[in-house]
């Protein structure tokens, strides 16, 4: 795999990865703005399923950075590493 190709591999996944951060927060917000009553709903005395949304936006968005770290610790790192490796035995 070249430079560029692992380049545009990272670029996809962590443009996905934002977008379905961006899509799940923006999501939540219009959902406060559009549909209160909804979001007012009482799941269990003290939580209400606005809080427990609000909470998975923030475990999304925890969720996102740690796929993102592992790929790059598993995948593009070692990539890194042999593109160089190879560039150096040339």
């Amino acid at each position: 795999m070249s430079l560029a190709k692992l380049s545009v591999q990272r670029w996809r996944i962590s443009m996905a990865l934002s977008a379905l951060v961006v899509i799940v927060y923006f999501g939540f917000i219009l959902l406060v703005a559009f549909d209160k009553p909804l979001v007012a709903t009482r799941l269990l005395p003290g939580l209400s399923l606005g809080m427990l949304l609000g909470v998975l936006v923030i475990v999304t968005a925890w969720l996102a950075t740690w796929i993102y770290v592992r790929w790059a610790n598993d995948h593009y790192d070692r990539r890194v590493r042999e593109l160089r490796a190879d560039g150096e035995h040339r």
